[in-house]
């Protein structure tokens, strides 16, 4: 399954999920509300008969009112009154089986607007009651049915109710004392028909809804899912090109600032440094040939004009064969070195060392060859500085830097050497006199093979390779190394290691 139909069926499933939820607790919370609002005019109805009924009992009440004599008060008034008076606030809960309009479904008509009976109606005998104070039929269903009790909870008139903690109850207040109850039970299931129908069509209502806003959140999970995988799809297509080794492709967005348009970013920087990499291994591949091939061709050259006889093969021939291979001997163990320091193959014995003695002695055994260059040599050197370094490696750093000055400084010329301490820090600073370089060839210089003349020629023996091993063996101690242009007119190399305190 793609990636794009996971997040759709995602998106829908969350919208469906949430969107069940909330209609579902939309329907229980109306028909609670639905509920509490007609239990509310079930209260009022109550309050309302209570001043029909206590009317009544004014009327038949004594001045003195005890409980003993409200009870008897309330049996004073006929049953048919009683009745009488709480079916009159039942019409607008009776609820005919049919949805025919009846009499019980109308207001009670004034008796003087009642139309006069003629004659031939006063023969037939008398006249029935009125439909609102008939007796309701067996075949009608009333309101809630209500209860009329005494002060004690006894039972006076209407319906025995079954009173519990969820009854509807109603005080009848005379004279500031309770002289009896109206008990209703309350509406737990809507039982009218216009109700149930009205509830019905909101629940309809409620799933259109629903299925509308499921569509609508469907159609914008597949807009959503196209939308953001377009970024992705961007970056899956510059991987395409890394893998077919088309490195020139730039999927990078300057719009984009999330973590999309940061992986393309890091995928356009991958891409960079593979062509960097191409291209240093094939210029590593063309110097190396170079530096192979020139010694071979002189070695070639002086084979074959000793076996034609042009030169004879006497002791200086023979050196200036023994020249060619120590040159190529000297190039094939800076090769080996610098593939093991890349791959780790380089061993190191860390020990405390006091890097200004080893300098020192570094330097005394140098002096002579600089003199013969025509070089001169000054320093400056901070005794007792205590690195933690490989003493070995240490000394082949300051050998290869120290050749290198000596290589690429005309004569005569000078070569200043300082090691100091700053800020927790050993700081070996060389400097030497022209030619110097740019501030673009010295990021370039500890490239392996790097050489400033485009004519390559040749200033020593070298094959450019030292500054890339004096850099794998500075980084192998934690320090770094960098070449800026001298003041001296020349070169400056820094070198940084980390200080070792000497205990005391």
């Amino acid at each position: 399954m793609q990636i794009s139909q996971k997040l759709f069926l995602a998106f829908v499933g969350l919208t469906s999920i949430v969107l069940i939820a909330t209609l579902s607790l939309a329907r229980w919370s109306f028909d609670q509300g639905f509920l509490d609002y007609i239990n509310s005019l079930e209260q009022e109805r109550l309050a309302s008969l209570s001043d029909d009924l206590l009317t009544l009992y004014a009327a038949s009440a004594p001045e003195f009112i005890d409980d003993e004599t409200s009870i008897l008060t309330w049996r004073r008034i006929s049953q048919a009154k009683l009745s009488q008076a709480i079916l009159t606030h039942f019409p607008q809960h009776r609820i005919p089986k049919d949805d025919k309009p009846n009499a019980f479904n109308k207001p009670p008509r004034p008796a003087d607007r009642m139309p006069a009976r003629s004659p031939d109606q006063a023969r037939q005998g008398p006249r029935s009651p009125p439909p609102h104070i008939r007796p309701p039929s067996s075949n009608q269903r009333r309101g809630p049915p209500t209860g009329l009790y005494s002060a004690e909870e006894q039972y006076i008139a209407g319906t025995v109710i079954n009173r519990n903690a969820d009854s509807i109850s109603y005080p009848l207040v005379y004279n500031q004392q309770v002289v009896g109850y109206i008990f209703s039970n309350p509406i737990r299931e809507i039982e009218s028909s216009s109700a149930t129908a009205f509830a019905k069509q909101q629940r309809w209502t409620s799933l259109a809804i629903g299925l509308i806003c499921l569509l609508l959140a469907s159609a914008i999970a597949w807009w959503l899912s196209r939308f953001l995988l377009v970024p992705v799809k961007r970056a899956m297509q510059g991987v395409s090109y890394l893998s077919k080794g088309d490195y020139d492709q730039r999927l990078a967005d300057s719009k984009r600032a999330d973590e999309l348009g940061q992986l393309m970013a890091n995928i356009d920087h991958l891409a960079m440094t593979l062509a960097k990499n191409r291209s240093a291994k094939n210029r590593w591949l063309a110097d190396i040939s170079h530096e192979l091939r020139t010694p071979l061709s002189i070695l070639c050259g002086e084979i074959d004009s000793i076996k034609a006889g042009i030169r004879s093969f006497d002791a200086a021939q023979l050196i200036s064969i023994e020249q060619e291979v120590l040159r190529m001997k000297h190039l094939v163990d800076d090769l080996y070195e610098l593939s093991l320091s890349d791959v780790g193959g380089l061993r190191y014995h860390f020990t405390a060392v006091n890097m200004s003695e080893s300098l020192d002695s570094t330097l005394l055994g140098i002096t002579a060859t600089m003199q013969d260059k025509g070089l001169t040599l000054t320093k400056h050197i901070t005794p007792m500085l205590m690195v933690s370094a490989d003493v070995r490696r240490l000394e082949q750093l300051f050998i290869n830097l120290l050749m290198n000055a000596m290589a690429y400084t005309d004569s005569p010329g000078e070569i200043n050497v300082q090691l100091m301490q700053q800020e927790g820090t050993i700081l070996l600073t060389i400097n030497d006199t022209k030619p110097s370089a740019t501030e673009a060839e010295c990021e370039c210089l500890f490239e392996p093979l790097y050489r400033q003349d485009s004519a390559r020629t040749r200033r020593g023996s070298g094959a450019g390779l030292g500054l890339t091993i004096c850099k794998n063996i500075v980084e192998a101690h934690n320090g770094t190394i960098s070449a800026t242009p001298s003041q001296m007119g020349g070169l400056c190399i820094n070198v940084k290691l980390p200080l070792v305190r000497k205990s005391s």
